[in-house]
């Protein structure tokens, strides 16, 4: 049985919503502005890892770009591990972008012991973006380590992406 609001609850409610808006704008700030939400950032280091993602997610056996994706700051000289689940009979692509276009970037992939996995580096027009195909024989925990160079004196934000096929 679906119950219908009685109509003074319906008046009432519009009533509120009408001094709620007049007393926004008594305080200067029109009641658009009191109820708009900050529009979302957009992470620039992602978009760079994105962008050099285009040319791999077509053609005959084109990769699946997921939503997932890690990021966070990275000092010169210093790399990080990010825990990755991945199964076997899947070939996986990552990508690694920083934003400094002199920084050099390195990415590999090892194992839950602690194994280098053999994988497809790709390099692009900039050492700040790197990227590498693995198909891991076993399905489990695997890690990838980033790292930044020294070619540049400051830390680095980072974004790593990923797609499977």
């Amino acid at each position: 049985m679906i119950s219908e609001r009685p109509p003074r609850l319906c008046f009432l409610g519009l009533l509120s919503l009408f001094f709620a808006a007049a007393l926004s704008a008594q305080d200067g700030v029109p009641p658009a502005v009191a109820v708009a939400s900050a529009p979302p950032l957009i992470d620039e280091t992602k978009t760079i890892a994105q962008q050099a993602a285009l040319t791999h997610l077509g053609g005959e056996k084109p990769f699946i770009l997921r939503e997932s994706s890690w990021s966070g700051n990275v000092d010169p000289g210093k790399a990080r591990l990010i825990q990755v689940q991945l199964f076997k009979r899947n070939d996986y692509h990552f990508w690694f972008a920083v934003p400094d276009r002199r920084a050099a970037v390195n990415l590999n992939l090892y194992n839950g012991k602690g194994e280098l996995l053999e994988a497809k580096d790709f390099r692009y027009e900039t050492p700040n973006v790197v990227s590498l195909v693995a198909s891991p024989t076993e399905t489990g925990i695997y890690y990838l380590r980033i790292s930044l160079n020294t070619t540049v004196e400051e830390p680095q934000h980072w974004s790593v992406i990923y797609a499977y096929r």
